[in-house]
């Protein structure tokens, strides 16, 4: 067996089956495989000897991390640890993928690979701490990415659903990124493993334009063919409004400078084309 994925029902792992050889590949899940369970990680990475382990399972509830921050932990940061060293016991590579809220989030211009971290939030420190947890694989690759929408909930389907009932819709304009199609990231993926690129960490993120997530709603609704009216308002409005739901911090600036996969040949295809390929698909 070539690939051992887990997260198999999440977003990214949903993408996954759609472009690797089912043949190659054990998907698991959280009733296939408990990841924060050392013994059983060790034993199916053992059983199974993959070439390569997919960790794309994590508790990506930003706001549930803040409350449940042992649990963030276990998911975010042990399971790697125990993955690192499974990988080293049978040879594998680890690809570890890890999210733009390692940074503060407070930049002006794309954050850099080489940036030194410095997280906001639990959801942040977390994965951070997986990243470090990653490296003590002696094969690894790391994918940091932001944005991320695919098969599942996500803001896309969110807006969408929304739009069904409001004529209007207040979203964020002060915070700014660019989109991620989990589709292209995961060919990005099988692209980086076929081209057997240098292990370190990488940025994977849609090219194009840097938008406001009210600008992303915007072009969600056009492309849609959505009346829906998007109102811009600002953090602080937004988190006056939603006093009781909001608990973690969010970035207010999620760009990713992707030079490094760029000049490796690996593609970021345009969010737009990408986001036109998810909505009339």
């Amino acid at each position: 067996m070539k690939y051992l994925i887990t997260g198999g029902n999440g977003q990214l792992g949903s993408a996954l089956k759609n472009i690797l050889p089912k043949e190659e590949c054990l998907f698991t899940d959280v009733g296939e495989l408990d990841v924060t369970d050392r013994e059983a990680v060790l034993e199916m990475v053992e059983k199974e000897k993959p070439e390569y382990v997919l960790h794309c399972a994590a508790l990506t509830n930003v706001d549930g991390c803040e409350t449940n921050i042992e649990l963030a932990d276990k998911i975010n940061h042990l399971s790697v640890e125990y993955f690192a060293e499974a990988c080293n016991k049978v040879g594998a590579t680890l690809f570890y993928i890890s999210t733009d809220y390692v940074f503060d989030g407070e930049a002006t211009s794309p954050y850099g690979v080489e940036k030194k971290p410095d997280p906001k939030s639990v959801y942040g420190k977390t994965k951070l701490a997986g990243e470090e947890a990653a490296k003590q694989a002696k094969k690894y690759y790391i994918f940091r990415t932001s944005w991320v929408y695919g098969e599942g909930n996500n803001f896309v389907r969110t807006m969408l659903k929304l739009s069904e009932t409001m004529g209007e819709i207040k979203v964020v304009g002060d915070q700014f990124g660019r989109p991620t199609y989990a589709l292209d990231l995961a060919k990005g993926m099988k692209e980086a493993i076929e081209k057997k690129i240098p292990y370190r960490d990488y940025h994977y993120q849609n090219s194009g334009e840097t938008i406001s997530w009210a600008q992303f709603a915007s072009e969600i609704f056009e492309i849609a063919g959505k009346n829906t009216k998007v109102i811009p308002i600002s953090t602080k409005e937004y988190l006056e409004m939603n006093a009781e739901k909001q608990v973690a911090s969010r970035p207010h600036y999620s760009v990713l400078e992707t030079s490094k996969l760029e000049q490796i040949g690996i593609n970021l295809p345009d969010w737009k084309s990408s986001l036109e390929k998810y909505l009339v698909n």
